[in-house]
């Protein structure tokens, strides 16, 4: 089986190479190592590769720019990276690290504790809803924030300095006798310390840039750390940066899963692109509504509120929206409650997205919204007050699941579709078939017995009948081409003729023994056959089972070198007898075995040495063992040999007559 593409792993560590591979083979990629940069390049610059990983933790960072860089001007490659796990903690030094939200439990404490420059780089969503920086308050951690990461390192520089100055003259020991003596202190402009050393900006970039930022504030403040903060979990966020054709990282634990993110962007990336979303918001909390819509729509959302019922219907009916938000409680007073709204509304849309909003007092009315949007079959529900941030990942959460279920739809009428112009080619393939072998079949028999007339009247003209011969030959092998077509046409209209009946098995195995073995000596082969000392009576056509044995050994002799074996055998079991071929021939690989039974199909090493055929033997002689009863198997071993065998029932002796009823007494 042809892989799908190629995937360059760059590493060190062959445990990787072993992690790597299972999931790689089944996704159908072939995965090709080099334990550095400099061996990378030279097979990139040689070879196509779909994809390059790389394992950060042995990877210097002059080669991860130099990989960056090459992607951004070849590109053609996805590129990811494998980052080793690191402490979160800004007092170790580590390269840029990625945390997601909800932060983890005690990490703003740790930021707080230490006095070294940080950054957190912010998705848009969570710094517009204001959760990271809320975060930071209550843990106490004084910041500044800047709505575009655009010159932050700069920022984060001076304010470092500002505050090392303040804290230097907020050092007892850096203050006169007089000023320790009588407590007199000064304030860095009323504030901590400590609060230009964190820095919080608005990212919206990619990862590649976030690599940037993060080498150069480590670059200016050697001490630094950065941080990119964000809600998308790093296998979705990874198949994102793909589809973009952008580089990312992942954690090395997630190594594993590179081949199904490579799948699912390379898929994304080749997928129709998204509209713009349509949201519509229903609630009669203007104050929350006025906020809520401010952040979606600096998300990059169209978004539409009303605070009637009534009105929201009509605006779906305008014109279709992905999304509704609609408070519960809120709208009681209107004929169309929260609940009730959402029902009218997925029944006339089945495709919308409904997320409920439920008032959480009092805590019976709560649960009841909550089990009420559960039995409808919502998308989430979420208790009042909203918190943004918790809005916005439901809101992309339910419009992932609603662009999936579309791109599901889209494939699926696209294998439909695919399906049936294959089933129409087939039809006109197997027409085509029974035609050119009907065609052909009558004119190749005039042609095989006028053949044979001339070579016997040209018996005293030696040259003359070696012409003759020639035609008999190559007529003989174009009928046997023919005959497979016809056989073909036959068996997919489903018109092959079997004819069952009384079968000598061991005497069609010695007729086509008798017949192969002109050949086999002609190659120097050993041909030799093994039989049981009688066979069970058989049921089956002597014709068409013959014609089995026989592709069978014209395979073996054909694919067997000079001075190799090809065995016949057949052996019996209770219910079974198995006939089979063995030889020493070319074998045949693991991944080309499922594919032996295909038409037209021939190992590449076969095409080398065959001299006639279409590769419909095999399959032909599957159809014929089927009809019979029985069924085909194959061992095969690449440079070592093949075995093809098939197994025929053995026929039940038929019950003898049951006793006639004895006559009634008198």
């Amino acid at each position: 089986m042809n892989p799908k593409g190629r995937v360059l792993l760059i590493a060190a560590d062959p445990a990787l190479l072993t992690e790597l591979t299972p999931s790689m083979v089944g996704h159908e990629y072939e995965l090709i190592s080099a334990v550095d940069a400099r061996q990378a390049a030279l097979k990139l610059g040689a070879e196509t590769f779909i994809a390059v990983v790389a394992d950060f933790s042995k990877v210097p960072p002059a080669d991860r720019e130099s990989l960056a860089r090459l992607h951004h001007e070849r590109g053609g490659f996805a590129l990811f990276g494998l980052e080793p796990a690191a402490p979160l903690s800004p007092s170790v030094a580590a390269p840029l690290r990625r945390v997601p939200w909800p932060l983890p439990r005690g990490f703003m404490d740790q930021v707080r504790a230490v006095e070294v420059p940080v950054l957190f780089l912010v998705e848009p969503s969570l710094y517009l809803t204001q959760a990271v920086q809320n975060a930071m308050r209550q843990a106490g951690v004084q910041f500044f924030q800047l709505d575009n990461f655009i010159g932050v390192i700069d920022m984060l520089r001076v304010q470092t300095g500002k505050a090392d100055e303040a804290r230097a003259k907020m050092n007892p020991k850096s203050r006169g006798l007089w000023e320790r003596l009588s407590g007199a202190r000064e304030d860095a402009d009323g504030e901590s310390a400590t609060w230009g050393h964190v820095a919080v900006a608005k990212f919206a970039g990619t990862h590649a840039e976030a690599l940037q930022l993060d080498a150069k504030l480590r670059q200016v403040m050697p001490n630094g750390a950065a941080y990119l903060i964000t809600s998308l979990d790093p296998l979705r966020a990874a198949a994102a940066s793909i589809k973009s054709g952008q580089p990312t990282v992942l954690p090395r634990e997630l190594a594993a899963r590179i081949a199904e993110v490579l799948a699912d962007g390379l898929t994304a990336a080749r997928s129709a692109p998204r509209e713009r979303e349509r949201l519509l918001l229903v609630d009669n909390d203007m104050p929350t509504l006025s906020l809520l819509t401010e952040t979606l729509m600096a998300l990059g959302y169209e978004v539409v509120t009303t605070a009637n019922g009534e009105e929201a219907l009509k605006l779906a009916a305008q014109k279709p929206f992905h999304l509704a938000a609609i408070g519960g409680s809120a709208l009681e007073a209107t004929k169309l409650a929260g609940a009730n709204l959402a029902l009218k509304m997925r029944e006339r849309d089945k495709d919308l997205r409904i997320i409920l909003m439920v008032d959480q007092f009092p805590v019976q009315d709560a649960l009841k919204g909550v089990s009420r949007a559960v039995e409808l079959g919502l998308d989430d529900a979420i208790l009042k007050p909203v918190d943004a941030s918790r809005l916005v990942l439901s809101i992309q959460r339910s419009l992932e699941r609603l662009f999936l279920l579309r791109e599901n739809v889209r494939l699926l009428a696209e294998v439909q579709d695919s399906a049936r112009k294959l089933a129409q080619v087939n039809g006109f393939q197997t027409k085509f078939f029974a035609t050119v072998a009907h065609d052909v079949k009558n004119p190749l028999t005039a042609i095989l017995g006028y053949a044979e007339v001339l070579s016997m009247r040209l018996k005293g003209k030696p040259d003359d009948l070696k012409c003759a011969s020639h035609i008999h030959s190559a007529a003989k092998t174009l009928d046997l081409l023919v005959s497979d077509l016809v056989d073909l046409a036959a068996i997919e209209s489903g018109k092959l003729r079997v004819e069952i009946g009384d079968m000598d098995l061991a005497q069609v195995i010695t007729d086509v023994k008798s017949r192969v073995d002109v050949v086999a000596q002609r190659k120097q082969l050993q041909l030799s056959a093994s039989m049981p000392p009688a066979l069970p009576p058989m049921k089956g056509d002597p014709h068409r089972i013959g014609q089995v044995i026989q592709n069978l050994c014209t395979n073996a002799v054909q694919y067997t070198k000079e001075g190799g074996k090809v065995f016949i055998e057949a052996t019996l079991q209770p219910d079974w007898v198995t006939v089979g071929v063995r030889d020493t021939g070319i074998g045949i690989s693991k991944e080309d075995l499922p594919r032996v039974w295909e038409r037209f199909f021939q190992t590449k090493e076969a095409q080398t040495m065959r001299k006639a055929g279409f590769g419909l033997g095999l399959k032909i002689a599957r159809e014929i063992v089927q009809m019979h009863g029985g069924d085909m198997g194959i061992e095969s071993e690449l440079g070592v040999g093949s075995f093809f065998y098939f197994k025929l029932p053995i026929p039940k002796p038929a019950a003898a007559p049951a006793a006639p009823p004895a006559p009634p007494q008198a």
